[in-house]
Formats: structure tokens, sequence, C-alpha cells
């Protein structure tokens, strides 16, 4: 009873931030934690490393036969990747501010709509990706789409960039190996295009499948998943 009457201690981590008690949700997220990068996919990659090391990031396999105990101890870690005036690419710090499920059959990340460089001005920031891990590696939820569509009508779809132009889009890491944590793959939603993607490394090598793609009603209230299995024909962005 007396652990319960102390205050936690703040994270440790320096990459890490999140709410003191008792204090409402991050609505900004500090930055940087990684960069500056010369390209978005190094920083992507990056930040794919940095946020699977953390503790309980991947819980393995759902056949795992402790696949449930892994599930209730795990963590989603969100982040954003963002470009700056200095045509960098940064990623901001991680949170692991969640929505409580008292059931257990969700994770999730709370992530900050907006990032906050004290080298910048805040409307000069551009966003790229949204980041956070999913422990099991499932593919994006109808909740991590929505949430990436409300972020391009507040920052816009596209960013004009020293690449191009640049899509906005939501990102989910995974790990194959629990004992070993790294880099595996990720799925990928581009509300431009529609498509989900997945990608997967094997001997750092990396091949990309489009595994869904997503229609929106008319008034974009609601959406439908078509299923679909293809080659990606088009570099992660």
């Amino acid at each position: 009873m007396l652990a319960l009457a102390c205050a936690p201690a703040r994270p440790s981590d320096p990459d890490l931030v999140r709410p003191s008690p008792g204090q409402p949700i991050l609505e900004k997220l500090p930055g940087p934690m990684l960069g500056p990068f010369e390209s978005y996919s190094d920083a992507l990659l990056a930040a794919c490393g940095r946020i699977l090391t953390k503790p309980h990031a991947s819980a393995g396999r759902a056949d795992n036969q402790e696949a449930s105990t892994f599930w209730r101890v795990s963590s989603e870690y969100c982040a954003w990747v963002y470009y700056t005036p200095d045509d960098q690419y940064m990623v901001s710090k991680l949170t692991d501010q969640s929505a409580v499920d008292p059931l257990h059959r969700l994770k999730t990340c709370l992530l900050p709509s907006t990032v906050e460089d004290s080298r910048y001005p805040p409307n000069s920031i551009k966003y790229i990706y949204a980041l956070h891990n999913h422990p099991f590696g499932s593919s994006l939820s109808r909740g991590d789409i929505r949430f990436i569509v409300e972020q391009g009508s507040a920052h816009g779809f596209e960013a004009r960039t020293k690449d191009g132009v640049v899509r906005l889009s939501i990102v989910a890491f995974f790990a194959n190996d629990l004992s070993k944590p790294a880099c595996d793959g990720f799925h990928q939603y581009v509300p431009v295009t529609g498509h989900i993607m997945k990608w997967t490394r094997e001997r750092n090598r990396w091949s990309c499948e489009q595994t869904a793609h997503v229609s929106w009603n008319e008034d974009a209230t609601d959406f439908t998943l078509r299923a679909t299995r293809s080659p990606c024909f088009e570099k992660a962005r």
C-alpha cells in the first residue's frame, strides 16, 4: 500500500517523455531524439531500430504459449519524423502515454499532434511519418487509419522537401524475435494513395507487398478495407 501512495519516478530513459502524475496527456512532443538525417528513409529506419529496443516493445508471436503474458506487459511507443527548415529529417522524442484498457485487449500510444523543436517556429515544421510499434506485429488498426487522416487534415497530406513531395503516412514497426528484437519490418498506410503496405527485411534486404486498400465514403466519415496482395511500386514515403 505504501508503494501506491508514492508518486512514480520520472522515466530515466532520456528518449522518453510522459505526463507527470495527475497531469493531462501531452499535447506536444519535444524534438529531436534522433537526427539530423539526409533522407526520410534513414530517419525511419533509425527510429525503427530505436523503438523496438525499448522495454516490452515486442511481444513476440501471437501463437507463443506465453503470448498472453508478453502481451499484458507490452508497451507501444510513438513519435514523429519531421522535416525542418534546414532541409533535414528529425525524429522526435518518444512517448508511451496510452489509453487504459482494463481488459488488456488493446495496446495504444497516444501520439501528440505536434512537435515542439525550440530551434524552429512551429509552423515551419513539416510532418512526414507518425511512428509507433505493434507488439504482436499486427497490421494497422482502424484507429491508426483514422488518426493519420486527422493529422493530414491538420498538417497537410503532402510536404514539399528537398526530395520532392513526400506523402504523410503512419507506420507500425514490428520485431520477430522476442529475445533479440530488431527492426524486421513495418506496416504503412499512405492516405493519399489509400494503400496499406507491409515492408519486411531479411538479410538486410527489404521487400514490400500491398496488403490492403482503404476507400473512404463521400463525406469521409467512414471507410472500407479491401484486402489485396500485390507488389509495391513506390518507395516507403
